[in-house]
C-alpha cells in the first residue's frame, strides 16, 4: 500500500463509547506512552462517530490535518502507535480506510499486564508511577472488630414446592459472544476432524470462536472440508496453537491463487424463481451470487465483505445475501467500498432485519418510496438476471 494520502477517506467505528473512568485510564495511563499527538488523534476519531450506531461519517485525510494541526505523514505515524499498543485496528481497501476504535484496558489490566506496566515507568519514573497507583486504588472499608449479621436466603424465603424449572437461553448476560449462524450451512466436522493430524492438534481443544470461524471462512471462500484441514494444519504455530488471523489470511489467500482456466466454458445463468426468491436467498452461497450479479468472477475482496458482514456486522449469512443484490442493483450493477456497506449493515442490523423474508418486505418498501434517490447508472452494461428487479416492480403493488 502507498503511503498516506491527504485524499484518502476514512470511517470510524467502535466498540463502544469511553465512560469517566476510561479517560481517567487514557490520559494517565496510556497518553504518557503513545503521547499527546496519539491521544488527542484517538479522541478526536472516538468524537467522530455518531453515537447512536457507533460508525462516523465518510472523512478525508484531509480534514484529519485541520482538526488536529498535523500534517497526514505525522497522522500516519500516531495511528501506528494506536495500533501497537491495541486502541485502533485498521482495515484497508480501495483507497477508503476503516478506522476500528477500541476501548482501554482497566488500570488493573493495564498495570497487571506486564509490557504496559513496565513502559509506563520508563515514561513517567517510579516515584511519579506509585503516586498513580494511589489514584486508580479503591479503599476497603475496615472491617476490624465487625461481624457479618446478613441474612442468608432461606432465613427469608420459604421453601417452595419441587416445580420443572424452565431454562431460557435467549436472555441478556454479560460478558458472552454469540457467533453468528449460518443459513442452510452444514459442515462436516467429522470428515474435517478425521482429516487433521491428531498428533499435532486435537480437535477436541476447538473454541467456539474457532469453530465458528472455520465455518464462515468455509462457506464464504468455497473451501470444503478437506481444504480447511489442510489450510488449518498450515496455520499453526511453532507450538501447534492455532491463531484465528492467521487461519483468515491463509483461506483468502487459497482462494486468491486459484488460477482462472481462460478456456473454461460459460457457466449457464439460473433461472430464478421470483415466487421462491426467499428459499433462492437461503441457499445460494455468496460466492456463486456475486458472480451471477457480476461478470462471474468474483475477487477475494468482495468476498471479505461477506465475511466482515457475517463476522464483524453479525448478520445472519442469507440476510447478507439479499443486501449485497440490492446494493448491486441500485449502485448501477457496481459493488461500492466496504465502508458503504457496513454502514447499511449495521442499519439493518439495528433495525433487526435478521431473516430473509423481513429483508426482502424492507426492500421492497424502499424501492416502492417515492422519495427513493436516483443512482448514477454505470458505463457497464447491466447484468443479467434481472430476477431482483423483476421482484421488486411486482411487488410494488403490495406497498
Amino acid at each position: 500500500m502507498e503511503t498516506l494520502r491527504r485524499s484518502d477517506t476514512f470511517v470510524v467505528s467502535g466498540e463502544g463509547l469511553c465512560s469517566e473512568i476510561d479517560y481517567q485510564v487514557l490520559t494517565l495511563l496510556y497518553q504518557p506512552i503513545i503521547g499527546q499527538k496519539a491521544f488527542t488523534l484517538y479522541m478526536t476519531l472516538m468524537n467522530l462517530m455518531n453515537r447512536q450506531d457507533l460508525i462516523s461519517e465518510e472523512h478525508y485525510h484531509s480534514d484529519l490535518e485541520s482538526f488536529l494541526g498535523l500534517k497526514v505523514s505525522e497522522i500516519e505515524e500516531e495511528r501506528f502507535k494506536l495500533e501497537a499498543i491495541g486502541l485502533l485496528v485498521t482495515f484497508f481497501a480501495n483507497d477508503n480506510f476503516t478506522y476500528e476504535i477500541k476501548l482501554p484496558l482497566s488500570a488493573r489490566n493495564f498495570i497487571n499486564d506486564g509490557i504496559l506496566g513496565e513502559y509506563l515507568i520508563a515514561s513517567i519514573t517510579k516515584t511519579r508511577f506509585k503516586k498513580l497507583l494511589k489514584i486508580f486504588k479503591v479503599k476497603a472499608p475496615n472491617k476490624k472488630q465487625k461481624y457479618n449479621i446478613s441474612k442468608a436466603f432461606n432465613e427469608i424465603f420459604p421453601a417452595l414446592e419441587a416445580t420443572d424449572n424452565e431454562y431460557e437461553s435467549d436472555l441478556l448476560a454479560n460478558k458472552t459472544k454469540s457467533f453468528a449462524k449460518l443459513t442452510n450451512y452444514n459442515f462436516n466436522w467429522r470428515l474435517f476432524s478425521e482429516t487433521i493430524v491428531t498428533d499435532m492438534y486435537d480437535t477436541e481443544n476447538l473454541t467456539e470462536a474457532v469453530k465458528s470461524k472455520i465455518e464462515q471462512l468455509s462457506y464464504v471462500y468455497g473451501l470444503d472440508e478437506l481444504k480447511m484441514a489442510e489450510i488449518f494444519m498450515k496455520s499453526l504455530d511453532e507450538n501447534n496453537q492455532i491463531n484465528i488471523e492467521v487461519l483468515a489470511k491463509n483461506s483468502r489467500s487459497n482462494y486468491n491463487v486459484e488460477p482462472i482456466d481462460p478456456n473454461r466454458e460459460e457457466v449457464p445463468i439460473k433461472v430464478v424463481d421470483t415466487d421462491n426468491i426467499a428459499n433462492y436467498f437461503k441457499t445460494i452461497s455468496p460466492k456463486d451470487l456475486l458472480a451471477e450479479l457480476g461478470d462471474g468472477l468474483v475477487s477475494t475482496a468482495d468476498l471479505r465483505h461477506v465475511e466482515r458482514l457475517i463476522d464483524e456486522v453479525g448478520l445472519d449469512s442469507a440476510v447478507v445475501n439479499v443486501l449485497l443484490a440490492y446494493i448491486v442493483k441500485t449502485k448501477g450493477n457496481n459493488l461500492p467500498s466496504y465502508a458503504y456497506i457496513q454502514k447499511v449493515g449495521m442499519g439493518w442490523k439495528r433495525d433487526k432485519i435478521d431473516t430473509v423474508d423481513l429483508a426482502l418486505d424492507y426492500i421492497k418498501h424502499l424501492d416502492s418510496s417515492k422519495d427513493k434517490p436516483q443512482y448514477k447508472k454505470s458505463t457497464r452494461p447491466d447484468v443479467k438476471p434481472d430476477w431482483l428487479e423483476e421482484y421488486l416492480k411486482e411487488n410494488e403493488g403490495d406497498s
